[in-house]
């Protein structure tokens, strides 16, 4: 039985509510004589925020699908209207749990005290964030009327999706926009950034529907989505670097605070995005097109590759969210070291995303084939020297900081990339890289104050687990180039080290 492709954005939820935990997002934290925000606060509101953004995606995909089908279909109006809903009701709740989080009130008091509604008058009147929820709250409406009253009339259509476009573009205007520099580019950045994503996210969800209830001629809706989701991609690249720059000191605060690696965990899942829609979409339209007649087994492969995507797209807005709920990073100093999951991301999760998404990247290095062993010690060590180097290499002024930082980056990136080809060569070399992280991680952190903590070992967790699965589970074969589509590049057990050395001979 086919699961609904909405299900695996679920999976963002674990990954929010875990990141937070570990950066204390989760706790209350009460100063002397100022009051303290409810734990139900600190955890409902981000879940609540998480569910905004999914809504939002649904309904912007569902909205575009409607536009670009030959014939919109009843499933997806019902998918854009239920998606709708859920994000007025989303809206609503944040309003209430702002308030709490602002006023750091209980709900309990909000409620015997009957002052909700003042505090969010107070909150519409005075704060851009209140407004701004209003005015997504009746964009949002229009968009669920005209849903109502579109039928198949192209022009309410467009109006729908509209609606939802700007309603999704509005929260760019706060949170971390609010800068003093940068202001404008920075909301226009956030806004342009939310839209494409929930196009590419929502669209692809809506396809999934619309292919999954029969819709007609669906080899032409895949197309012109895939077209449609490369101009996402791009935009979400773009602004995405744009955000970075204005709210990080350099690349010195990408590798040295864990804002900054969230980012960088974000980027490894992006490139991995890209791999999964490179190597099977075009690949499943072209089958469609060859048999129209038939297309049951190009429909059951597109299912099960957007499953998987989906599930990367919901680890995304988990991620997202937690960035939005986690303070930029001040100025490093000399002395400031580099984070774990900085270091995790560099090392381990981008590399093994760009051999994904290049296999040629995976198998490239004849010299970590042949000693893949003696290579995976050299990783290990340069994670230690790069440790050690950064802190003492870090100038007082702000070149000398970035151009280490960037050192940094290169030798992490570069030693990763390496890596990749020597873990998926030899499990042996795999078994060095997972005893020697936890070691070098020690060495990293060994006399930071907090340092070592349930964030260090998380972090340190996913790289042992990423290595795992690229050494000894079905990331060899994916790494080394196989999928569903070109099963015949599989090799069909392990490599052995014979075949390996006369190859490189």
């Amino acid at each position: 039985m086919r699961s609904h492709p909405i299900l695996g954005l679920l999976v963002g939820l674990p990954v929010l509510l875990l990141v937070l935990y570990t950066l204390g997002g989760l706790t209350e934290i009460g100063d002397i004589g100022l009051p303290t925000v409810p734990l139900a606060t600190h955890l409902t509101l981000p879940i609540d925020l998480w569910i905004r953004d999914l809504a939002t995606a649904l309904t912007v995909g569902a909205g575009l699908i409607l536009l670009v089908a030959p014939q919109p279909t009843v499933v997806l109006r019902r998918l854009a209207i239920g998606s709708a809903a859920v994000w007025l009701a989303a809206l609503g709740a944040q309003l209430v749990l702002t308030v709490s989080e602002i006023f750091a009130m209980s709900w309990s008091q909000l409620t015997e005290e009957e002052v909700l509604g003042s505090l969010i008058g107070d909150l519409i009147a005075r704060t851009d964030l209140g407004r701004v929820i209003v005015a997504q709250g009746v964009l949002v409406a229009l968009a669920v009327v005209l849903l109502f009253a579109a039928g198949d009339r192209r022009g309410m259509q467009v109006g729908v999706f509209a609606a939802a476009v700007v309603a999704a573009w509005l929260p760019g205007l706060t949170g971390h926009a609010g800068m003093e520099h940068g202001h404008v580019a920075a909301a226009i950045g956030l806004g342009l950034h939310v839209v494409a994503a929930s196009a590419w996210v929502g669209g692809l969800v809506a396809v999934a529907v619309y292919i999954g209830t029969c819709g007609p001629e669906p080899a032409l809706v895949l197309r012109r989505f895939s077209t449609i989701a490369l101009v996402s991609v791009l935009v979400i690249a773009e602004t995405g670097l744009l955000n970075a720059s204005l709210r990080l000191d350099g690349l010195a605060a990408l590798v040295t605070s864990p804002y900054g690696a969230i980012i960088l965990a974000k980027v490894a899942v992006l490139i991995v995005l890209i791999g999964w829609g490179s190597r099977h979409r075009r690949a499943i339209a072209e089958g469609w097109a060859a048999d129209e007649r038939s297309p049951g087994a190009s429909s059951a492969t597109f299912h099960r590759w957007v499953s998987w995507e989906v599930l990367w797209m919901g680890a995304v807005y988990g991620l997202s969210i937690a960035l939005s709920r986690t303070a930029p990073p001040g100025v490093v100093l000399p002395g400031d070291r580099l984070a774990t999951g900085a270091v995790v991301a560099l090392l381990v999760c981008i590399p093994l995303a760009v051999a994904f998404l290049a296999p040629s990247a995976g198998r490239g290095f004849a010299a970590a084939r042949r000693y893949p062993e003696a290579v995976a010690v050299a990783g290990v060590v340069s994670v230690v020297v790069a440790a050690t180097w950064q802190p003492s290499a870090l100038a007082a002024t702000t070149v000398g900081l970035q151009v280490a930082a960037l050192v940094t980056v290169a030798l992490l990136l570069g030693c990763g990339i390496v890596l990749v080809s020597a873990i998926v060569t030899s499990q042996t070399a795999a078994v060095i890289v997972m005893a020697g992280l936890p070691l070098a991680t020690w060495w990293i952190e060994r006399d930071v104050a907090g340092g070592l903590g349930l964030g260090t070992w998380s972090a340190v967790l996913l790289a042992e687990g990423l290595v795992a699965w690229a050494a000894f589970g079905s990331g060899r074969a994916l790494i080394r180039g196989a999928d569903a589509l070109h099963s015949e590049d599989v090799p069909a057990g392990p490599v052995d080290r014979a075949p390996r050395q006369e190859a490189s001979r």
